[in-house]
């Protein structure tokens, strides 16, 4: 930063970290376009020169430079130090009243339509990335990487965990205990990234397998270089003799095949050896080095941190399930059996996608020919995973707090950025909640035109008739009340009467006047979608459906062909009755009992769905 300006940063951070420490921190994002602001106001970043005109100017740099979200962080960022520096006078006006112009984002969700489903869907991993992984797991690979890759990917699917978490669980990370009926539970001990400290995630049984497998492959792919992990904290002055270490004493001179041999180099020729040794900057030459000499330079080149892979979680490189040595899934050079490493989460990532910036990089889906249904390259994330469990977990009706708890999360209320279930599931799944409630009025296509006969009405057995606006109702209200609380143009029960004359023209007049009113509402709800708005979408099909009720009603009653007393009905094969979903999960039920043969049950189910809705 400005040399004018520096020293005011670290004080602001340093004091607001100190009195309240975040992950975040976000101070950071309003220092840097505060400055750059004063910078362009002023050509001098002084901060006795913040000014309503910096800090409008300041929002705008923010939009410009941060993401959706990001900007909207910034911002808040920036009120804070406005009022910050008024209320400690370190300005001469106060900048207490300004207030940031950028907006929250949009909360994608909550919302719905197709660009909020769009959106959604991105979260989710592709039904094609996931299969071809789990035949790539299937298959066991024998390639370092693949093997990585696959059994890596499988376990983010057994527990919805962050890959920097997975990265860093200790080898003896698998627990095993009884439940309080007795059963055995498998699980991992593991380290939260976001606050819930230490605990046991525990996997679903029908996963264990899949969970204790991928373990297995990555633990016997990384035993070695925890050996080495293990002698460099022990024994750290003698080399480490590995499996291709040459058999020599320490201070014999090495010739160039057995100083390459020590350190995991290509030595198929002299040629090659050179080329080796040349590219890190090592003499080309027999009986310049020896062991010893070998083992110091290894030294200088083992991670920073070493003992530790992470100290805050005290896991040592020689206690995780993830040390690994240089280049061990690696495709370019060869595997240094001397100098440790451990990927990252970058690393994993980039084995799933393309990466045009790399090359010749190429994806796990790449080396073995998978694409997707448009024959594009497939791509995914390690967060996808994570995405997919949460909304599974929520499908299944796994509670918020045992959700979070899973997931460690220690904040319940961040389980919704997770939770993609669509708005269908989520009526579904509310409405299983209390059966006798209709959340959003009927659903599905109109039947056009359906014809029903007079005797089929007369037929129908019912007390007193209740007149509608536009009709009579035929439903029986001794035996139960209104189905469809009073929406009597949405109902089957109900039958407009055509007649000759005043009273016919007086039920037209009261048909088209609501078709105005419901157009209007129709029209609303339409907007509320394309804005994205929660539920527009059923208020917008429920509009539909009445609009297009309406109109039938006008042409039919409009039409010379039909006589005068004709009972019209317009039917809906998918006209919703709590009463009809009632018979028809019992018939079901009756069937599931009865009926053996899966392909019958398979037929009725069918023709009970239909005629029952």
């Amino acid at each position: 930063m400005n040399d004018g300006f520096i020293d005011f940063a670290k004080a602001y951070f340093r004091y607001q970290q100190g009195h309240k420490p975040t992950e975040t921190k976000n101070e950071s994002k309003a220092l840097r376009v505060i400055e750059a602001a004063l910078l362009q106001a002023n050509e001098l970043a002084d901060v006795a020169r913040i000014n309503f005109a910096v800090l409008d100017e300041a929002a705008v740099i923010a939009r410009g430079h941060y993401s959706p979200g990001a900007d909207y962080q910034c911002g808040r960022e920036i009120e804070r130090l406005a009022r910050f520096i008024s209320e400690r006078q370190l300005i001469a006006n106060g900048l207490s009243t300004w207030r940031s112009p950028i907006k929250k984002a949009r909360d994608i969700t909550i919302q719905t339509g197709s660009k909020a489903k769009a959106i959604q869907d991105r979260k989710l991993p592709s039904p094609e990335a996931t299969g071809a992984l789990a035949e790539i797991f299937a298959n066991e690979p024998t390639n370092p990487k693949d093997n990585f890759t696959s059994s890596t990917f499988a376990m983010t699917m057994c527990a919805p965990s962050r890959i920097s978490e997975i990265m860093e669980l200790p080898v003896d990370c698998e627990v095993e205990e009884p439940d309080s009926k007795g059963d055995i539970q498998y699980g991992w001990r593991f380290y939260s990234a976001k606050g819930f400290e230490g605990d046991i995630k525990w996997i679903p049984e029908v996963m264990v397998p899949i969970a204790k497998e991928a373990i297995r492959r990555i633990r016997a792919l990384t035993d070695e270089p925890r050996k080495l992990a293990k002698w460099l904290e022990t024994n750290p002055e003698k080399p480490y003799r590995h499996s291709d270490c040459p058999d020599v004493a320490d201070d014999d001179p090495l010739t160039i095949f057995q100083a390459c041999a020590f350190l995991g180099l290509a030595r198929h020729t002299r040629k090659a050896c050179t080329t080796s040794l040349y590219q890190i900057k090592l003499a080309q030459k027999d009986n310049v080095h020896t062991l010893n000499s070998l083992w110091q330079r290894t030294l200088m080149n083992q991670p920073q941190t070493h003992p530790w892979l992470n100290e805050k979680k005290r896991i040592k490189y020689s206690e995780a399930l993830f040390c690994m040595t240089r280049n061990l899934i690696g495709d370019q050079r060869g595997t240094s059996p001397v100098v440790l490493w451990a990927p990252s989460p970058d690393v994993f990532n980039n084995t799933l996608s393309p990466r045009e910036s790399l090359g010749n990089h190429k994806s796990i889906f790449d080396r073995y020919g998978y694409k997707n249904g448009r024959g594009q390259p497939i791509k995914l994330t390690s967060h996808q995973a994570r995405h997919l469990l949460n909304t599974l977990a929520n499908r299944g009706g796994l509670s918020q707090e045992q959700l979070a708890k899973w997931a460690g999360r220690a904040e319940q209320k961040h389980n919704r950025v997770y939770n993609h279930m669509s708005e269908w599931e989520m009526v579904a799944k509310a409405e299983t909640l209390d059966t006798t409630l209709t959340l959003f009025g009927p659903q599905g296509e109109v039947s056009r035109h359906v014809p029903v006969t007079t005797q089929d009405v007369n037929l129908m057995e019912r007390g007193a008739m209740h007149v509608s606006p536009w009709g009579v109702c035929s439903h029986d209200f001794i035996m139960s009340p209104c189905d469809k609380f009073r929406d009597c143009l949405n109902c089957e029960e109900h039958v407009c009467i055509k007649c000759s004359g005043p009273d016919n023209a007086n039920r037209l007049t009261r048909i088209r006047e609501r078709l105005t009113q419901v157009e209007r509402d129709y029209a609303s709800a339409r907007l509320a979608l394309a804005e994205g708005y929660s539920g527009a979408d059923r208020w917008f099909e429920y509009h539909q459906k009445t609009v297009d009720r309406l109109r039938q009603l006008i042409e039919i009653l409009e039409n010379p062909e039909v006589e005068d007393g004709a009972q019209i009905k317009l039917r809906d094969g998918k006209d919703f009755s709590h009463l009809r979903r009632v018979i028809r999960m019992k018939a079901i039920d009756a069937l599931a009992r009865d009926m053996p043969n899966a392909a019958l049950l398979s037929d009725m189910k069918e023709m009970l769905g239909g005629r029952l809705g």
